[in-house]
């Protein structure tokens, strides 16, 4: 399913046949069991099997790690499944800098005030989303907007706008925002219940 190897200072995640979910529960009995070994140490995923899953799925996975105190080494993930349209940013984006995707976006790193992505598929932020996101800018409604840490100025999605809530306690987990047929919702985000609770 998963192999663990070490390469140069990395452990590489090998990825062979298998499921998302089984992909999933795998990546959390062995980060779970073996705590020291893992936090702290930089991670690689590798395998054919990755191009048969969503940007959404192999960010799942990544998150997973990552709160293990895994550091992903990014410039080695594949996430190249999909269109050609897709972008995976391996920087901040400053505040005043607008993206614009085709496709669905990942960003390794965070998203500063008055910074704006538009996206025609979802909005994926492994860091701080404090700009502005359009998720499904060309009127999808059933995309999404996923951050480690979510207090954007302002979330589109498809023809939908929703305001940041102005909540000093703000969640310390991962939140995602969908559209469940009638409001813009914002949720902690759970590997176990779903993207959509």
């Amino acid at each position: 399913m998963v192999k663990i190897k070490g390469l140069n200072g990395n452990l590489v995640f090998i990825f062979g046949p298998g499921s998302f979910d089984e992909y999933l529960s795998f990546l959390e009995e062995k980060l779970t069991a073996n705590k020291q070994l893992f936090s702290g140490s930089r991670v690689i995923f590798k395998g054919e099997e990755l191009k048969k899953l969503s940007h959404s799925q192999i960010a799942s996975l990544q998150e997973l790690c990552l709160r293990h105190g895994v550091i992903m080494n990014n410039n080695a993930v594949t996430v190249n499944k999909g269109s050609s349209r897709d972008l995976v940013i391996y920087r901040n984006l400053r505040s005043g800098q607008k993206l614009r995707s085709e496709g669905s976006v990942i960003i390794w790193g965070d998203v500063h005030e008055s910074a704006e992505i538009l996206a025609a598929g979802d909005i994926i932020v492994l860091g701080k989303l404090d700009g502005i996101a359009h998720a499904g800018c060309y009127g999808d409604m059933n995309r999404l907007i996923f951050a480690l840490s979510l207090s954007p100025g302002q979330i589109r999605i498809g023809d939908r706008l929703s305001r940041s809530p102005e909540d000093p306690d703000k969640s310390p987990h991962p939140e995602i925002a969908f559209w469940d047929g009638e409001n813009i919702c914002i949720k902690a985000y759970s590997s176990r219940s779903g993207l959509r609770g």
